[in-house]
């Protein structure tokens, strides 16, 4: 009798976990890949530092690092010679300021102005910023908004040609991700995908479907690195069907498993994320939330494909919060927790072809 109640008991175990390892993206577990080649980087303090800053971003020659504590928000530097070129877009409600900080989705160059893009709620849709023009007339230079007022709830938008725009958004409801294709031309929906399914049953538990992503333009693929699931997500918008996750682990944590944890032992994997030409580059703690704020051990830097193929892992000798790629100079910056600026030679790495 004893022996049944025992082989009850793990069943039930099994079932408990099983339901809980059902998969988060796509309705499919994710591949698990290995990194055969290790680098160890040594990096180099720049003595550029930025008082209150949380993060930065490289397009071409520019270095963009943000401070949401301060009176104006974003401030520009040459990667040629780290010296600053200004500060721009100062907190206020002025029709040139922004009341808040708001995250750059990405850079493009357009008729040689270099124009930032945002998503801001409050204006419902893309808020374009010029700043080549700004960095001319010193002034601030917001060029337009593309209007989204008929989408809710978005994380993230791009627009990816004269009509379509790729929307990431979150189904309060459900608790899940949505991917979708909008057209916003004519204010109607053409494709949407449910990407990410949580399971999770508290609305104070949204905070662990937190993502770091990129969209690649020319590929067509929307990548999201999980910060509370062992797992980095590739989205084919062209190709749904193809769309696939990738682990380091033979068994990732679901967020199922994080919502049972408690708040300090909750373990924080995927940080931060950048792309190189071709090249991802993703932040990769593994630590809990406890040791990551308190400790000083560094994160993995995981490189992978747009295929979520595995190509080497970079082990840093600074605890980093932010990276960014230099793919012209070869050079990965990272941003340090006294806002320290460190750089690194990824020249000589025989794996890194992001010339």
């Amino acid at each position: 009798m004893k022996s049944i109640a025992l082989l009850i008991l793990s069943w039930l175990l099994l079932a408990s976990c099983t339901k809980d390892r059902l998969p988060i993206f796509m309705h499919d577990n994710p591949t698990i890949i290995h990194f055969n080649d290790t680098y160890k980087l040594i990096g180099e303090n720049t003595l550029v530092e930025v008082p209150g800053a949380n993060n930065f971003f490289i397009f071409d020659s520019l270095l963009i690092f943000t401070t949401p504590a301060l009176d104006t928000f974003y401030h520009s530097y040459s990667t040629n010679n780290l010296c600053k070129i200004r500060s721009f877009i100062a907190k206020g409600e002025g029709p040139n300021e922004l009341k808040s900080i708001l995250k750059p989705l990405y850079l493009e160059n357009e008729d040689d102005n270099i124009m930032i893009n945002f998503y801001t709620p409050a204006r419902q849709g893309i808020l374009r910023y010029n700043f080549t023009g700004s960095n001319l007339n010193k002034k601030g230079h917001f060029q337009d908004t593309l209007s989204l007022e008929n989408a809710t709830e978005i994380y993230r938008a791009y627009k990816i040609d004269e009509s379509l725009v790729f929307i990431d958004r979150l189904d309060f409801l459900g608790f899940n991700q949505i991917y979708e294709i909008y057209d916003y031309k004519h204010n109607q929906s053409v494709h949407l995908d449910t990407a990410i399914i949580s399971r999770l049953q508290d609305q104070k538990d949204v905070f662990l479907m937190a993502t770091s992503t990129l969209l690649n333009f020319h590929q067509k693929k929307y990548i999201s690195a999980m910060r509370f699931a062992d797992q980095v997500n590739i989205y084919d918008l062209e190709n749904p069907e193809k769309s696939h996750a990738v682990s380091v682990k033979n068994n990732a944590t679901s967020l199922i498993d994080a919502s049972n944890m408690i708040m300090p032992l909750k373990k924080e994997f995927y940080i931060d994320i950048r792309e190189a030409k071709g090249l991802i580059f993703a932040l990769y703690a593994n630590q809990s939330r406890k040791e990551w704020a308190t400790g000083n051990t560094p994160a993995e830097i995981h490189v992978i494909n747009w295929q979520g193929k595995a190509i080497c892992k970079l082990i840093v000798d600074q605890k980093l919060l932010n990276i960014d790629i230099d793919s012209g100079k070869q050079i990965l910056y990272g941003l340090s927790e006294r806002q320290e600026l460190i750089r690194y030679d990824l020249s000589q790495l025989p794996h890194l072809s992001i010339y």
